[in-house]
C-alpha cells in the first residue's frame, strides 16, 4: 500500500477525539452506584439519545467500511433493508416491547423465564452471547483496518488499541457512557460520510450529477429484482432483512437494554420509530458513499493503489490519500466512532446477560447488588479482552467481505433466538422442551448449510438467509412438538402471550 497522507493535524483531530470519548465515559463513573444504573441508566433516559444510540449501534464500523465496499464490489442491494426495518418495527413496538416494560426486566431473557422457564432463558442468553461475540469481533476488526492503513501498524496491534479504549470507557461509565458516547459518535459518523461524498463531488467534473450517472451506468446505484435465494437480490434482502431486523430489535439484548433505559414505554416506542424512519436517509448516505467512491476511481483509476482483496480498506484508503489535512483525521475518527458505538453496546449487554441471567439468577448467596456491580465491572474488562482476541483470530483466518461476514455470523444464532421469542409471544401452545429442541436444530441446520456450501464451493442459499431459516425451523419444530401432551393453562400464561394479555386501560 502507498505511503499514507496522514499529517500532524490529522493526528491532532484523531487523538483529541479518542481522548474526549474516554473522558466522557469516565465522567459518568460516579453515577454507577447500582446494577440498575450500570445496565439501564436508572431508566431515566430521554427518547432522543436512546434513538441516536440505537441507530449508532446498528450503523457500526462494519457498516461504515463494509457497506460502501460492497457497493463498490457489487451493487446497492442493501437499500432493501430500511423497508424490512419499517415492516418489523410495529411488531416490536406493539408485541414485544409491552412485555418487557410490563415485567420490568433488565435482560430480554427474563421474559423467557416467565413464559417458558429457566432452561429456555439460559439457552437464549447463550445464543445471544454467541451472536454478539462474533459480531463484536468484526466490529473491532473493521476500524483496525483503517488504523492500519493510516499508521502502518499491524492490524493485530490496532485491534488491541480499539478493544482497550472501548472497554475502558464502558467499564467506567456503564449504560450512561454507552448512550451519550453513541450520540457523539453518531454525529461524527454522519459528518464523516457526508464529507467524503461532498469532497468527491467537488473533484468530479460533473459534480453530483456525474457521480449519479456513473453509478447508474455501471449498476452500482442499482439492485437486482430477480427472485433468487442463492444470490442477494432486492427481494432476497427484503425477506432476509425482516428476520435480521426483528432479531436485532426485538430479541437482542443490545437493543432491548436501551429500550429498558427509557423512562416509559411511549419513550421507548419513539426511539424505535425514529430508528425505522432514519434508516432510509442513513442508508442512502452510506450506500451513496460507495457509489461516490466508484465514480471517483472510474475517473481517476491511476489513484487507486488497492488490490481487490483489500477493498474493505477502501474508505480509510481514500480518506488518508485524497482528503485535506484535518478532514482525514475526522473521517478516520468517524470510522472509530462507528465501531466503538457498537463495541461498547455489545460489551455492556454481554455483561448484563452474564450478571443478571447467570450470576444473579443462579447464585446461591442472597442477592447483593453491590457485589453484582463489582462483578459487572470486572466482567466488562474480561469480556473486552476476549472479544479483542476473537477479532485477532478472525482476521488471521481471513475474510472476503466484512459486511457479508457480519450478517452471516448474526444469522448463525440470531434466527433461533428470534424464533424462541416469537413462539413465546405469539402462541399459547409452545412449551419449553420442544422450543429448546427446535432452537438447537435451527442452529445446527444453518451451520450444516454453511459447512456444505463451503466444502462444495457452490451456494444454493445466500448466507443472509440463515437467520430466516433458523427462525422458521425453530418456530415450526417448537410449535409442532408442543402438541405432544396437554396444553398449558390460560392462568399459567396470563400476561405472557398476545392472546392472554389484557389491553392497558
Amino acid at each position: 500500500m502507498p505511503e499514507t497522507g496522514f499529517e500532524f493535524l490529522d493526528w491532532v483531530v484523531f487523538v483529541v477525539y479518542l481522548a474526549a470519548v474516554v473522558a466522557l465515559g469516565a465522567s459518568f463513573s460516579k453515577k454507577q452506584r447500582s446494577t440498575k444504573e450500570f445496565f439501564t441508566a436508572g431508566k431515566r433516559m430521554h427518547w432522543l439519545p436512546i434513538a441516536f444510540s440505537v441507530v449508532a449501534s446498528i450503523f457500526s464500523g462494519i457498516s461504515f467500511i463494509g457497506q460502501p465496499s460492497r457497493v463498490y464490489r457489487h451493487d446497492a442491494v442493501l437499500i432493501a433493508f430500511p423497508f424490512s426495518l419499517l415492516l418489523v418495527t410495529p411488531i416490536v413496538v406493539y408485541v414485544l416491547l409491552p412485555f418487557y416494560r410490563r415485567l420490568d426486566v433488565t435482560t430480554a431473557y427474563q421474559y423467557l423465564e416467565a413464559r417458558f422457564g429457566l432452561n429456555v432463558r439460559l439457552l437464549a442468553s447463550v445464543l445471544f452471547m454467541g451472536k454478539r461475540l462474533l459480531w463484536m469481533a468484526l466490529v473491532a476488526l473493521a476500524p483496525s483496518l483503517a488504523l492500519s492503513a493510516v499508521t502502518g501498524l499491524r492490524v493485530e496491534t490496532c485491534i488491541l488499541i480499539i478493544g482497550v479504549i472501548a472497554t475502558i470507557y464502558t467499564g467506567l461509565g456503564g449504560m450512561h457512557a454507552v448512550i451519550w458516547t453513541d450520540v457523539i459518535q453518531f454525529l461524527v459518523l454522519m459528518t464523516g460520510q457526508c464529507l467524503i461524498i461532498t469532497m468527491i463531488a467537488f473533484r468530479l467534473d460533473g459534480g453530483f450529477a456525474q457521480m449519479w450517472q456513473i453509478g447508474v451506468a455501471d449498476h452500482k446505484a442499482w439492485a437486482s429484482l430477480d427472485f433468487n435465494f442463492s444470490e442477494l437480490t432486492f427481494w432476497t434482502m427484503l425477506f432476509a432483512g425482516c428476520f435480521l431486523a426483528l432479531s436485532d430489535l426485538g430479541a437482542d439484548q443490545v437493543i432491548v437494554q436501551r429500550l429498558m433505559s427509557a423512562k416509559d414505554e411511549k419513550t421507548a416506542a419513539k426511539a424505535l420509530w425514529f430508528n425505522a424512519l432514519f434508516k432510509f436517509p442513513g442508508m442512502i448516505i452510506i450506500l451513496g458513499m460507495g457509489v461516490a467512491l466508484w465514480a471517483f476511481y472510474q475517473q481517476y483509476p491511476e489513484r487507486l493503489g488497492l488490490a481487490e482483496a483489500d477493498w474493505d480498506k477502501l474508505v480509510p484508503y481514500f480518506a488518508v490519500q485524497e482528503l485535506p489535512a484535518g478532514v482525514s483525521g475526522l473521517v478516520i475518527a468517524a470510522i472509530f466512532a462507528a465501531a466503538m458505538s457498537s463495541f461498547d453496546s455489545g460489551l455492556n449487554c454481554l455483561v448484563a446477560t452474564l450478571t443478571v441471567d447467570w450470576h444473579d439468577r443462579l447464585g446461591r448467596k442472597p442477592h447483593d447488588d453491590q457485589r453484582s456491580l463489582r462483578l459487572a465491572k470486572v466482567l466488562t474488562y474480561l469480556l473486552g479482552a476476549a472479544v479483542t482476541l476473537t477479532a485477532v483470530l478472525i482476521y488471521e483466518t481471513g475474510i472476503k467481505s466484512i459486511i457479508d461476514a457480519s450478517n452471516k455470523y448474526l444469522g448463525f444464532f440470531g434466527g433461533a433466538l428470534l424464533g424462541i421469542f416469537l413462539l413465546g409471544a405469539l402462541t399459547r401452545r409452545a412449551k419449553a422442551l420442544p422450543t429448546i429442541l427446535g432452537a438447537l436444530l435451527g442452529v445446527a441446520a444453518v451451520f450444516a448449510i454453511e459447512a456444505i456450501q463451503t466444502a462444495s464451493g457452490e451456494r444454493f442459499v445466500h448466507p443472509y438467509l440463515y437467520a430466516a431459516i433458523s427462525c422458521l425451523l425453530t418456530m415450526g419444530l417448537g410449535y409442532v412438538g408442543s402438541f405432544i401432551g396437554p396444553p398449558l393453562s390460560i392462568d399459567r400464561l396470563r400476561g405472557l402471550t398476545i392472546s392472554t394479555t389484557e389491553p392497558d386501560r
